[in-house]
């Protein structure tokens, strides 16, 4: 019986925590929100919007995400070298982990320069954390 609640329980959890945390987050940018003379917005919901948005996900994910995890996974791979008790067993689980965790990081950031790149060449010029 449990086996079968966790499951939904967990995507339960997902489904409603996404909004929070982008909203929460501001990953979402506010437009169409102040309107002019001329009945149009000075804020429209264009392709810089989506672009924002885009860029928003991208810098959150290597932010907020992945460094503090990465750190966490050096943190734990050096306790693990620092603990080894001379065990080359635990020496070279902890050098694996330490590579492992260092190529995983170096991939985010080349994704991140790479979508940089690409939203730079479609012409997105608007602000961002990491810009």
């Amino acid at each position: 019986m449990i086996k079968k609640v966790i499951p939904f329980v967990l995507g339960f959890a997902i489904i409603f925590s996404v909004p929070l945390i982008s909203f929460g987050a501001k990953l979402v940018p506010e437009c169409n929100t102040i309107v002019n003379n001329s009945g149009g917005f000075d804020d429209p919901c264009d392709f810089n919007m989506v672009m924002t948005i885009i860029n928003n996900i991208i810098s959150f994910i290597l932010i907020t995400l992945a460094t503090p995890i990465f750190a966490l996974i050096i943190i734990y791979a050096g306790w693990l070298y620092l603990s080894s008790g001379g065990s080359s067993e635990n020496v070279s689980k902890a050098k694996h982990i330490f590579k492992n965790a260092l190529i995983g990081y170096v991939i985010a950031l080349a994704a991140w320069l790479i979508v940089k790149s690409i939203l730079a060449a479609l012409g997105f010029t608007g602000d961002s954390f990491l810009s």
